[in-house]
């Protein structure tokens, strides 16, 4: 491999003295180079590839390559880097974005964060604040960079933490996984203000690695919201949990026993429309599984092949064709990587799978771009050439597998990270923001950040945040209240140990206001539950009756809302909560057949909101969308 990689450079070395020689003897002249054949699968826009050509021109034309570094996950979960080629254009640090602050503290060198920081008011000011954690410590810091509080934890954090209200007493609580096989491993639920350990927390499950984030959902539909996550106790025995607010099982069928390492946080969603949630998970090795709430197996799964693997890819739940079932969404590594869509029964949804000619550790985002009821479906590739040269790297798809218009999106340097949609230029179009597999020569990172019209990277785009992206990506939102929107992404140095390692959160103001309307999907997952849930699937439904017998409209809505019954509905009751669970609205509810009840909620924020109805007996959650 040396020897090739040896030859490759002199060849390189070589054309660039030509061109280097062309060049003095006549500076102005044009020289000709080879043309590059693009694959046919690459569908590049005229623009994309005038652009392109420009870039070489200018990085030969100022003899602006260097060598920088590109990161790599193996096969045992070590990130290893190599040396490769950095064009001028993409070693250039002046941004639009201007830099708010950078917080950074001493990392491991062998443990990375990935995935991503999380933003949440946590505190009730009515700001986000920035939670992260670095190696064995959790943070919450306000948008000026100052600490609300930080926190000790045995073991260190990896995943980004999730937020939800658990305890229903109007306040969120902080849940967060530690561990690593090397270290041990907890699961914490802490205060949002404050930090502090709820009473019964953290678990502790024989010290194993609590390996994906936590997810949360009422998985039994009692209202009350349970977590569900993942413990390795060694690579060929692994649990998943769904546990209560007391620490408990949900019930005795839990956990779930495999025997092999669970593969990625888990995602929730009444998949068979049969009236009760189900949890979807894989193995490293031994494929992807679906159980209902009491621990037992759906039809069809497990789907077992022996060339599909899967690690860190948690999938999407989404009804793409609108028959009341969900699709499972999601990639996958192994001897035929590629991106998957999968029905109920563990079936493939026609058009379905799509081979990538090497691994992606990038799990998917899907959104409905506008707004019209159809879904888009993007996925990412770490497709590196290691010589400047372009390659499909984020992919836009339709709900049948075919590529959108101006897809894939063609760059230098892979994505392994996640994907964040939102319009950060306040032009009604709306951009994907994701990390790199690269640094250049001086340990710069790149946050790229391009337009869904095809267009190209948004002007003063990518970001340059010192140190790796790898494996994470950022988040939007107004952490320091000005009204501005701005980004918060986080990277590390990557030294083996030849000296301290340190992570970072980056924070960057944009010039355009800040709206939730204009964020589609943020972070991790989409959301701060980590649930994997999108859409306006019905969440939980008791009975038929019951689920036949209610609607909400209209849906999305300025504010007005109408409840329809069909059924008789005594000493019920209706409530709201936002996309963390915490209630907002509550009020007692009674309807005749065929009566309805008009609720005015202007004063809400636009966004996603939950809309729970019960009778006490059964229980029914639509999802709102505040316009």
């Amino acid at each position: 491999m040396d020897f090739l990689r040896s030859i490759r450079f002199n060849a390189i070395d070589n054309f660039k003295s030509i061109i280097k020689s062309n060049y003095a003897s006549s500076p102005t002249k044009i020289i000709s180079v080879p043309f590059i054949k693009i694959p046919k699968y690459n569908f590049i826009t005229m623009k994309k590839s005038l652009l392109y050509c420009a870039t070489l021109l200018v990085g030969f034309g100022s003899f602006g390559q260097s060598i920088g570094k590109k990161a790599s996950l193996t096969e045992t979960g070590e990130i290893v880097t190599e040396a490769v080629e950095i064009p001028s254009i993409l070693q250039e640090r002046s941004g639009a974005a201007a830099p708010l602050f950078t917080f950074g503290r001493p990392a491991n060198p062998t443990i990375k964060n990935s995935r991503g920081a999380t933003l949440a008011d946590v505190d009730g000011d009515g700001v986000e604040e920035i939670l992260y954690g670095m190696d064995t410590k959790l943070f919450a810091i306000e948008g000026d960079g100052s600490i609300l509080w930080e926190k000790d934890v045995l073991g260190p954090v990896l995943l980004p933490p999730s937020v939800a209200d658990l305890d229903d007493d109007g306040n969120p609580e902080v849940i967060v996984n530690t561990g690593y096989p090397t270290t041990v491993g907890r699961i914490y639920v802490v205060e949002g203000a404050s930090g502090a350990d709820l009473s019964g927390w953290p678990l502790n499950f024989n010290d194993n690695w609590m390996i994906s984030a936590p997810a949360i959902a009422d998985v039994d539909d009692d209202g009350a919201l349970e977590i569900v996550t993942c413990e390795r106790a060694g690579s060929t025995e692994g649990y998943v949990h769904v546990l209560r607010l007391d620490g408990t099982e949900l019930n005795a069928n839990w956990p779930v026993q495999f025997n092999a390492t669970p593969a990625f946080t888990p995602s929730i969603g009444d998949i068979d429309n049969d009236g009760t949630k189900d949890i979807v998970i894989a193995t490293s090795s031994t494929g992807m599984y679906a159980y209902d709430a009491n621990g037992t197996l759906l039809s069809g799964f497990p789907l077992a092949d022996p060339n599909v693997r899967y690690s860190y890819q948690s999938p999407i739940l989404v009804d793409l064709d609108a028959d009341e079932t969900l699709e499972i969404v999601g990639t996958n590594h192994g001897d035929s990587p590629g991106f998957y869509v999968l029905n109920h029964d563990a079936t493939y949804y026609p058009g379905w799978p799509i081979a990538t000619s090497g691994w992606t550790y990038s799990p998917p985002t899907v959104v409905d771009l506008e707004d019209d009821g159809t879904y888009e479906l993007f996925m990412a590739d770490r497709n590196t050439s290691g010589d400047g040269s372009p390659l499909p790297t984020i992919y836009g798809l339709t709900p049948d597998g075919m590529d959108l218009p101006d897809f894939p999106i063609s760059k230098y340097g892979g994505n392994e990270g996640v994907l964040t949609i939102a319009d950060i230029t306040n032009d009604g179009v709306m951009e994907i923001l994701f990390s790199s597999t690269l640094v250049d020569g001086d340990g710069f990172g790149y946050l790229h950040a391009y337009s869904v019209d095809g267009s190209g990277e948004v002007p003063g785009f990518p970001l340059r945040p010192k140190g790796f992206t790898f494996l994470n990506g950022a988040v939007v939102g107004d952490v320091d209240d000005d009204g501005q929107m701005d980004i918060t992404v986080n990277s590390y140095t990557q030294t083996f140990g030849a000296s301290i390692d340190s992570t970072f959160i980056n924070v960057y103001g944009l010039n355009v206001p800040y709206s939730e309307d204009a964020i589609l999907s943020n972070g991790y997952k989409g959301s701060n539950t980590r649930d994997g849930l999108i859409g306006e699937e019905e969440l939980s439904v008791s009975n038929e009756v019951f689920a036949n017998g209610l609607s909400i409209s209209p849906n999305p809505s300025e504010g007005m809302l109408r409840i329809e019954s069909e059924i008789n509905i005594e000493n019920g009751s209706i409530s709201i909560l936002n996309v963390e669970g915490k209630k907002l609205f509550t009020e007692a509810l009674s309807l005749s057949p065929f009566e309805a009840k008009s609720l005015q909620l202007n004063a809400l924020s636009s966004g996603l909101y939950f809309i729970s109805i019960s009778n006490g007996t059964n229980k029914k959650t639509f999802k709102w969308v505040k316009r």
